[in-house]
């Protein structure tokens, strides 16, 4: 092969590696603009939301409520393709998976990624639902919640309703499980990942160890973020988004640095729902 060809090819791999980078970017970057505002119409055709899951969601997501005519046809139609690619199984006394059971771990899922449109947790197929706390086989543990990279979800069905009957308390077992699987998301290879800002994160870590310090200084109770959240850099990780999502107004006011940093992580701002700005 003669010296043009060899440039040739290299001129090839750089313009499709270019290429390449810049559609992550946009995929990833740009929630609110013009290129989501583009996307709704790519998400509407896998479907409408059947009509079954819709009372659920719209009780227990007041978010859905702030939104657009579009934007909230977007969030539902997203609902119903997470809903389409995964396997919900029931164990226990759990006879079968109920569309309550669908509606509100799909509408977990898709609250949390509201700033990125293109992830659907495509690592994790499989999501097991027990009645109650469960014996998890891999850690030997009783759980009410796991996440694993077998690419599977758990959840103790009334751990994650009681996170439902408060949503001003910053406890919701289906947002602290939803954020460890898009954290690992993020780091598996697969048709999603490599979405979060790595120098975000760093910074967002920095601040987490200055919060769990402060956890485990104040006594029981009086701290902001409950006494789990000092447990590791990923429990606390998962405990501020339970809090992003319920208690934005009072985070911001308690720590706006952590507030802007996770509104970066997740891509958008739940006080200003800004990827769904009309």
């Amino acid at each position: 092969m003669d010296s043009s060809s060899d440039n040739t090819l290299i001129i090839f791999f750089l313009v499709a590696f270019a290429l390449y980078s810049f559609s992550r970017y946009l995929k990833y970057n740009l929630p609110g603009s013009a290129y989501l505002k583009h996307k709704i119409g790519r998400h509407l055709m896998y479907g409408k939301l059947n009509p079954i899951y819709q009372p659920y969601l719209y009780k227990n997501f007041p978010v859905l409520n702030q939104l657009s005519e579009d934007n909230r046809l977007l969030f539902e139609s997203r609902v119903q393709r997470f809903i389409n690619m995964k396997t919900f199984l029931s164990r226990g006394e759990i006879k079968q998976v109920t569309p309550e059971m669908k509606a509100l771990i799909a509408g977990s899922a898709i609250q949390i990624t509201m700033g990125y449109p293109e992830v659907y947790f495509s690592h994790f197929r499989t999501i097991i639902i027990y009645p109650d706390m469960y014996y998890s086989k891999l850690t030997k543990h009783y759980h009410n919640g796991e996440v694993n990279q077998l690419g599977v979800i758990v959840v103790s069905w009334k751990s994650f309703m009681e996170g439902f009957r408060d949503p001003r308390d910053g406890v919701n077992l289906g947002y602290h499980e939803m954020a460890h699987a898009l954290k690992l998301q993020n780091i598996v290879e697969n048709n999603d990942y490599e979405f979060f800002d790595s120098l975000i994160m760093n910074q967002f870590e920095k601040e987490a160890i200055k919060e769990m310090q402060k956890v485990k200084d104040i006594p029981a109770g009086a701290s902001f973020f409950r006494e789990y959240s000092a447990t590791n850099l990923n429990e606390f990780f998962a405990v501020a988004i339970e809090n992003y999502i319920e208690r934005p107004t009072e985070l911001k006011a308690y720590n706006i640095k952590l507030y802007h940093l996770l509104s970066k992580i997740l891509n958008f701002d739940l006080l200003e729902i800004s990827p769904y700005s009309s």
